[in-house]
C-alpha cells in the first residue's frame, strides 16, 4: 500500500495550492483527482484581494499573462454595461497595501494548468488523475483512501490526512462526513438562494474584409477600438430594471473571453439558456452613439453575432452555504467541499486558496512535532477553522454588498454615503480614511476569538507587502523575503542602529526558550531596517524597504498609495521584534529580549497544549 503524509482528493484550485503550500514546507502529499484532464470550461473568472498574494506566494506571478489579466476597475450600472455607471471603482491603487493587482480576471484551466506545473517539478508531491476515491477508513492513527484507478481497479493510499477538496458535492463531504458526524454546508447570516444563468463567450473581432458594410469602419473606427466600445474594459454589474447582471472580460486581454451571468430565478427545465442569452445580450451590443454619448449617423449598431461564440451558457443554482465543521479527526475539508458563494462577490477561488495557505504550515507542525496529543491537534485546527470562519463571513460581507447594488440597484443611503465620501477627498485638511474593507483586512485576525496567535502581544494582524532590498539584493517583493523555508513562522528582527546586537538578542531568545525549529529557529530570522546599512551581520543579510526612487530607477511601477513604509505602519512605534507565520499574519510583536522569550514561550505552549 502506497503511503504518504496528506492525501487531497480533488485538483481544483484550493487542493493544489494546498499542495504546492505543502511542498513549499517539504511534506509529502497525493492528489487524488476524478478526471483524467482539466476541465477546459472556465468556471470561477476572479481572483481577488489577498488572493491574488496567495499567487503570487505559489510562485505563479511568472504565469500570469497566460492566466488572465489585472482589473482595471469595476462598475454598477442600470440595466446594462452599455450604459454610463452609478458607481465605479478603480482596483488599480495599493488600497491593500500588498503592492500587487487587486483582482485578476482568470481562466482557471490556465490558472489549474499553471498550478500543476509547480507540483511537476517537486518532489513532495504526486498527482494522480483519473482516480475515485470510494471509501476511507481508520488505520490506527493513519487514515486509508481506498479509490479506483484509470483501469478500473481498487487500491489504496494510507496518510496521516485526508482533504476534501473535491467541490460542494463531492465524496469526501458528502459520502464519508455528512453520513457518519453530521458534517453539511449550512446557510449563515448572509442567506441567498437563485439562478443564474452563466455563459462564457469568445469574441473575434469584425474587419473591412470579413464585415463592409459594418457602419463603424466609415466613421474611422479600429478592429480594437470597436472592441472596447461594444465589450468594455472592466468588470460591470447591472442592476433593475432589468436582470441582475455580472459580465466582463477574463483570461488574457488577447484571448478576448467574455463571462455574461444574469439571473433567471424562473429558471425552468423547459427554457432555452441560449435563447434567454440573446434576448439579454442582444441590448446590450447595439449602439447608438459612441464613449462621448456622441450619436451614430447611421442609427443603431449592432456588434456582429457570427464574432460571438458561445463556449458554455447554462443555468447554475447558486446560494452562499458554509459547513457547520470544518474537520473531523484528521479529515479535513476546504474550497468548495467547504463553503459555496453566489457570483457577485469574486469570492470562491480566493477562499479556497485562503484555506490552503493557512492550513499547510499547521499540518506541516503537526507532522513534524514530536508527541502531538489528541488535544494539541484539535486546538491548531480549531484555531484554523475560527479564522477560516472569520474569512468567509468577510468575503460574504463584500458578496452582501455587491449582491445588494447588483440585486437591488442604487439606494439614497449608497448615494448619500459615497458623495460624503467624495466631498471629504476633495478637502485637503481632512485626513484620508482607508477605504472599510482595507481596514478589516489590515486587521487581520485580531478580533477572532481562539485564533493562533498572542493577543497579548498584538499579534492576529495581516503583514503589509513591499519592495525589500540590500547591499546585494535588487528590490524583491517582502513576502518572497520573510517567507519561511523550512519553518512554519519567521522572526522578523526590526533593527535599529546596532543589528548585530538586535540579531544577537533573537538568538538568545530562542536558544533560552527551546521552541522545536519546526516552528521557529536562527534559519527563520530576517533582519530589517527602515534604512540602508552597510555593516556585515555574519551570514544575516540586512534589508530595507525600498525607496521610490530606486523603484524608478529599476523600471518598477508604483501604484498609487504605495509607500515604502507601508511594511511598518501597523506594528507600534516600539516594536523590535515579529514572530510571522508562513501566511503572513503576525503571531506576536515584541518590544524587547524578555518580551520576545516570553512570545515565544506562548508559543511554544500553544503548541504543546500548555496553560497559557
Amino acid at each position: 500500500m502506497d503511503t504518504t503524509e496528506v492525501i487531497i482528493v480533488g485538483a481544483g484550485p484550493a487542493g493544489l495550492a494546498l499542495a504546492i503550500c505543502l511542498s513549499k514546507l517539504q511534506v509529502n502529499s497525493i492528489i487524488l483527482e476524478k478526471e483524467l484532464e482539466i476541465t477546459e470550461d472556465p468556471r470561477g473568472v476572479a481572483i481577488t484581494h489577498d488572493a491574488v498574494r496567495i499567487c503570487w506566494d505559489l510562485e505563479l506571478s511568472g504565469d500570469m499573462n497566460k492566466i488572465g489579466h489585472e482589473l482595471p476597475y469595476f462598475a454598477f450600472h442600470k440595466t446594462s454595461f452599455a450604459d454610463p455607471p452609478f458607481f465605479r471603482v478603480d482596483t488599480y491603487p495599493d488600497t491593500f497595501n500588498q503592492t500587487l493587482p487587486t483582482a485578476i480576471f482568470q481562466i482557471q484551466p490556465a490558472l489549474e494548468s499553471a498550478m500543476r506545473e509547480k507540483l511537476n517539478s517537486s518532489k513532495y508531491c504526486e498527482l494522480r488523475c483519473g482516480c475515485t476515491v470510494i471509501g476511507r477508513r481508520q488505520d490506527g492513527t493513519n487514515i486509508v483512501a481506498e479509490y479506483t484507478d484509470t483501469k478500473g481497479q481498487l487500491r489504496a493510499i494510507r496518510g496521516s490526512w485526508l482533504i476534501g477538496a473535491d467541490g460542494k458535492r463531492g465524496v469526501v463531504r458528502k459520502h464519508f462526513l455528512e453520513p457518519t458526524v453530521g458534517i453539511r454546508q449550512v446557510e449563515t447570516d448572509y442567506k441567498y438562494d437563485g439562478t443564474w444563468v452563466a455563459a462564457n463567450l469568445e469574441i473575434s473581432l469584425p474587419s473591412p474584409q470579413t464585415h463592409p458594410n459594418f457602419p463603424l469602419w466609415k466613421m474611422g473606427y479600429t478592429q480594437d477600438e470597436v472592441y472596447d466600445l461594444f465589450w468594455p474594459n472592466g468588470w460591470h454589474f447591472g442592476s433593475p430594471p432589468g436582470k441582475p447582471l455580472a459580465a466582463g472580460r477574463f483570461g488574457p486581454y488577447e484571448a478576448r473571453l467574455w463571462r455574461h451571468e444574469f439571473a433567471q430565478n424562473d429558471w425552468n427545465d423547459t427554457m432555452n439558456a441560449e435563447e434567454l442569452l440573446w434576448e439579454h445580450l442582444d441590448p446590450m451590443i447595439t449602439r447608438r452613439f459612441d464613449k462621448g454619448l456622441q450619436e451614430f449617423p447611421s442609427g443603431e449598431v449592432m456588434y456582429p453575432r457570427d464574432c460571438i461564440k458561445i463556449r458554455r451558457c447554462r443555468p447554475f443554482h447558486f446560494t452562499h452555504k458554509v459547513v457547520n465543521k470544518w474537520f473531523d479527526d484528521k479529515t479535513i475539508l476546504i474550497g468548495d467541499a467547504a463553503h459555496v458563494f453566489p457570483p457577485f462577490g469574486g469570492q470562491g477561488i480566493a477562499s479556497g486558496l485562503r484555506d490552503a495557505q493557512q492550513l499547510a504550515w499547521r499540518l506541516m507542525l503537526l507532522q513534524r512535532l514530536p508527541n502531538v496529543n489528541c488535544s494539541t491537534r484539535n486546538n491548531i485546527l480549531q484555531s484554523w477553522a475560527q479564522e477560516r470562519t472569520y474569512s468567509v463571513k468577510l468575503a460574504a460581507s463584500i458578496t452582501r454588498l455587491n449582491g445588494q447594488l447588483c440585486n437591488h440597484g442604487d439606494s439614497w443611503t449608497f448615494w448619500l454615503l459615497r458623495n460624503i465620501g467624495w466631498i471629504m477627498r476633495q478637502i485637503p485638511i481632512i485626513p484620508k480614511l482607508p477605504e472599510p474593507l482595507a481596514r478589516r483586512e489590515a486587521s487581520g485576525f485580531m478580533s477572532v476569538d481562539g485564533g493562533f496567535f498572542s493577543t497579548k502581544h498584538n499579534g492576529g494582524g495581516r503583514l503589509p507587502q513591499v519592495y525589500l532590498s540590500s547591499q546585494r539584493a535588487v528590490p524583491t517583493l517582502s513576502d518572497s523575503i520573510l517567507r519561511p523555508t523550512h519553518t512554519a513562522m519567521t522572526l522578523m528582527v526590526l533593527a535599529g542602529d546596532s543589528p548585530e546586537s538586535d540579531v544577537a538578542e533573537a538568538r538568545r531568545a530562542l536558544a533560552e526558550a527551546r521552541i522545536n525549529e519546526a516552528a521557529i529557529s536562527n534559519d527563520s530570522i530576517r533582519v530589517v531596517r527602515s534604512k540602508p546599512y552597510t555593516g556585515e551581520v555574519g551570514n544575516v543579510e540586512v534589508y530595507y524597504p525600498t525607496p521610490t526612487e530606486q523603484l524608478s530607477e529599476a523600471a518598477i511601477p508604483i501604484r498609487p498609495l504605495y509607500a515604502p513604509s507601508n511594511l511598518f505602519s501597523r506594528f507600534k512605534s516600539d516594536t523590535r521584534f515579529v514572530i510571522l507565520r508562513a501566511d503572513f499574519f503576525t503571531f506576536g510583536l515584541a518590544k524587547d529580549f524578555s518580551d520576545l522569550v516570553e512570545c515565544i514561550n506562548e508559543l511554544k505552549r500553544r503548541l504543546h497544549d500548555e496553560t497559557l
